[in-house]
Order: structure tokens, then C-alpha cells, then sequence
């Protein structure tokens, strides 16, 4: 009888356990690898010092999925752009670069994935506009 009721108990906490899991925003699984890309790169384009103002999407239309969010930064553009570079460098190469503007593009299996940065001065440092798009190549 004990060693039902603590099957019991151990199967209810594990069920729990799951639900809580698969619930939490960060713990996307059954999100497709495209919009998971987006929240992690959406992640890695806020730094320390800056904080996430707004942001839309993701959005499919039939050739593409789209999502863009603006960061507030107490960085200048030439500073938030180096950290950029070295947040998104492994997997992402510039492939323009101004004083106020960059693109980042990643080619994996056939699509395309871009990352247009836009940044404009702000009375406390830079705000940062970052549109993401995934796309067949």
C-alpha cells in the first residue's frame, strides 16, 4: 500500500514537473528551430547595459518569417556594433557595415537568416532596431 501511494506521488510530481517545463515561455518545444533562432538571437542582441523596448513577431508569410524588436543601450553605435560582432560572430558574418547601420546574415540548410541593425543616437546612448529575417536562399 506505501509502495503504491509513493508511485503515486512520484508520477504526479514528474507529470508536474513536465507541465511546468513545456509551459515556460524560454522552453519552446514545440516551436519551430526558425522561431527558437529568433528568440535566441533576439536574446543576444540586448546587452548588459541596455534593455528590450518593444518587439513583433514572429510573422510567416509565404516566403518568409519576419520579427523585429528595439533595445535601448547606454552604448554608442560603434560600441554596441563591436559587441555585436562578437556576440552573433561565430555563427553570423557581417555583411555591411556603416556608421549607423549592419547586416548579419547565417546560411544554414538552404535558408537564409539576416539581421538588419539599425542604430540612432538617443540622449542616454543608442536605440538599437534589430529586424530578423528567415528566408530560402
Amino acid at each position: 500500500m506505501i509502495g503504491l501511494n509513493h508511485y503515486r506521488a512520484v508520477s504526479l510530481c514528474l507529470l508536474a514537473t513536465l507541465f511546468l517545463v513545456a509551459c515556460t515561455r524560454r522552453q519552446q518545444f514545440w516551436a519551430s528551430p526558425t522561431v527558437r533562432e529568433i528568440e535566441e538571437v533576439k536574446s543576444r542582441t540586448v546587452p548588459s547595459n541596455g534593455s528590450l523596448l518593444r518587439e513583433s513577431g514572429p510573422v510567416r508569410d509565404t516566403s518568409s518569417i519576419r520579427a523585429s524588436w528595439e533595445i535601448q543601450t547606454g552604448s554608442d553605435n560603434q560600441v554596441y556594433f563591436q559587441w555585436l560582432k562578437n556576440q552573433l560572430g561565430r555563427e553570423y558574418h557581417v555583411t555591411s557595415e556603416t556608421a549607423s547601420a549592419m547586416t548579419l546574415v547565417k546560411q544554414i540548410e538552404g535558408d537564409s537568416y539576416t539581421i538588419a541593425i539599425q542604430g540612432s543616437t538617443a540622449p542616454t546612448g543608442t536605440v538599437v532596431e534589430a529586424q530578423f529575417v528567415a528566408a530560402p536562399d
